[in-house]
């Protein structure tokens, strides 16, 4: 009998010991995809900052028949202010979501973010509003 119960604890163990490991390491992935702005970092700004941002977008924005709601954008600030990488994170119906993209695209160069006085790539989000 001592036989057959000490290789079925030992697998036991052995799965024990295997879920805590993993659950660890999932914690450590959630951690380090977690974004802090640290002391020294400025984010990239349109010019004339956000309430320029948002007069723009609605100047720009054609109507676009069923669309009411918002559409988050997605998009990089370069170093050079240029704006790259346009593409709808949470939209509303292709139409809107291509016109969305097509307003963010007209966006003049922005202010790059930095760090430390440094430029830096920035990914930054924004909604675009349908009413």
């Amino acid at each position: 009998m001592k036989f057959s119960l000490l290789p079925i604890i030992a697998i036991l163990a052995f799965c024990f010991i295997g879920q805590h490991s993993f659950a660890h390491e999932q914690k450590d992935t959630v951690k380090s995809n977690t974004a802090t702005i640290e002391p020294g970092e400025v984010l990239p700004q349109f010019p004339g900052g956000q309430d320029k941002l948002t007069a723009f977008i609605k100047s720009k924005l054609r109507p676009v028949k069923g669309a009411s709601g918002k559409v988050l954008v997605y998009f990089v600030v370069e170093k050079t202010g240029k704006l790259n990488h346009i593409k709808v994170i949470k939209g509303l119906s292709a139409e809107a979501n291509k016109e969305a993209v097509r307003v963010i695209k007209l966006s003049p160069k922005w202010k790059p973010g930095s760090q430390n006085g440094v430029a830096r790539r920035v990914a930054y989000t924004t909604p675009v509003t349908f009413s």
